[in-house]
């Protein structure tokens, strides 16, 4: 078990020192979806989506970035896919 922990944490520091910009930006893309989700959770059903989706949109916007230096083909289209979506509902939300 504390090899698999070791394995991870090597991983983690691998990975913010080849990339750092990547890894800040794919932990706040974690950090915001998590953020988004409890908001949204604790006050359905009048949720605040002027908050939640500026939020939401920041780490998908980042993650496209992410995915592109990655070279994640699959990854990349679901964060333009769910970047557009939101785009369409936050700009709904503002014209109504």
């Amino acid at each position: 078990m504390l090899e698999k922990i070791s394995q991870g944490w090597q991983f983690i520091q691998r990975d913010f020192h080849s990339h750092p910009w990547r890894f800040v930006a794919e932990t706040w893309n974690w950090i915001s979806c998590i953020i988004a989700a409890v908001i949204f959770a604790v006050t359905v059903p009048n949720v605040p989506f002027l908050w939640t989706y500026p939020i939401w949109l920041s780490g998908t916007i980042l993650n496209i970035f992410c995915a592109r230096s990655r070279g994640s083909f699959g990854t990349m289209m679901m964060a333009i896919s769910m970047t557009i979506i939101d785009i369409c509902g936050l700009t709904r939300l503002l014209l109504s």
